[in-house]
């Protein structure tokens, strides 16, 4: 910081007060009086304001490259892609289970409607049997083996709407006998509580929800692999 007192010369102590104007610096006096040093010390702070702007950036920037990192390896797991079959499989049951889908037109379902939500309810199904095959998860394994053996369970029944258990573990449909159904066994199966598709919109969600969670300790844990790799190669 500029000191005033520079602009003035140390008198001697037996020198005349009127000589020690003498010492005064003109100069100095007039790079303040034309703003010279107010411009000089405005620079040197805008300069220490962008470099603290541009290590803020810099951090930033590392910090959504880290995350960025961690989503990438949490994608390679599978576990992104589970979270989303499952939110589709609840969704696809919960709407079998809407009082929407069982008015009737005088006297008759749409069967049209509702075989068309039975079919997107087994190829969601299906979805998420295959993405667990793919992921390493003994939360999600557990999940999905409860889903799979209430299938099983309501195998006879899910075969006289026209759904077939095949041995992977998949349904398939035969869409003419699915149309030509029995309201009441189609009403049994997904339309209530304690129904199989409510039991299996319900597993449905814990799937999504253990998916988050390994999710969030893998993308925790990969975070931290990445910013100590960083620290590693900083360092060598």
């Amino acid at each position: 910081m500029f000191d005033i007192t520079s602009m003035l010369g140390s008198s001697n102590s037996g020198s005349n007060s009127n000589n020690s104007m003498g010492s005064f610096d003109f100069a100095n006096y007039a790079a303040i009086k034309n703003g010279s040093y107010g411009k000089l010390v405005k620079s040197y702070y805008a300069g220490t304001d962008r470099q603290v702007a541009n290590e803020k950036a810099a951090s930033q920037k590392a910090a959504d490259s880290s995350k960025s990192k961690a989503k990438e390896e949490v994608d390679k797991t599978g576990l992104t892609q589970i979270k989303k079959d499952a939110d589709e499989l609840k969704s696809a049951a919960e709407a079998l289970d809407k009082d929407d889908l069982w008015k009737k037109t005088g006297d008759k379902l749409d069967m049209d409607k509702v075989s068309g939500a039975v079919k997107d309810f087994a190829t969601n199904y299906n979805k998420v049997i295959e993405q667990a095959s793919k992921v390493s998860s003994k939360e999600i394994s557990q999940d999905v083996k409860y889903m799979t053996q209430m299938t099983d369970t309501f195998s006879k029944v899910l075969n006289k709407i026209g759904v077939t258990v095949e041995e992977d573990g998949k349904l398939s449909v035969d869409e003419d006998k699915l149309k030509k159904a029995d309201e009441a066994t189609l009403k049994t199966l997904f339309d209530g509580f304690g129904t199989y598709g409510s039991q299996i919109a319900d597993k449905a969600t814990s799937i999504n929800r253990d998916a988050d969670l390994g999710s969030s300790i893998y993308g925790s844990n990969a975070t931290t692999s990445t910013s100590l790799s960083g620290l590693y190669n900083q360092l060598i």
